[in-house]
């Protein structure tokens, strides 16, 4: 018999794989920005980050669709 949690872990394990997970280094370089300028938006919250060591972080691929898209300028009619 399966209990209910290690369906849950299992699932988890799943989605999780579904994610591309990105240096703060590569998010710079998908984003022609500094490197301080990811850190600069990790710090401020704008970007979603996993503090992964002392100074390591990872940037799930979906956090960074998310800030695109909340940073999206709309244009006025």
């Amino acid at each position: 018999m399966v209990k209910l949690e290690q369906v849950n872990q299992k699932s988890s394990r799943l989605k999780m794989a579904q994610f591309r997970v990105l240096t703060p280094e590569e998010v710079s370089q998908v984003m022609k920005v500094s490197l301080k300028t990811v850190y600069r938006w990790i710090a401020a919250g704008k970007l979603g980050a996993s503090q992964v060591g002392y100074k390591t972080y990872r940037i799930f691929e979906e956090d960074l669709v998310l800030f695109m898209r909340k940073s999206r300028i709309r244009r006025r009619k």
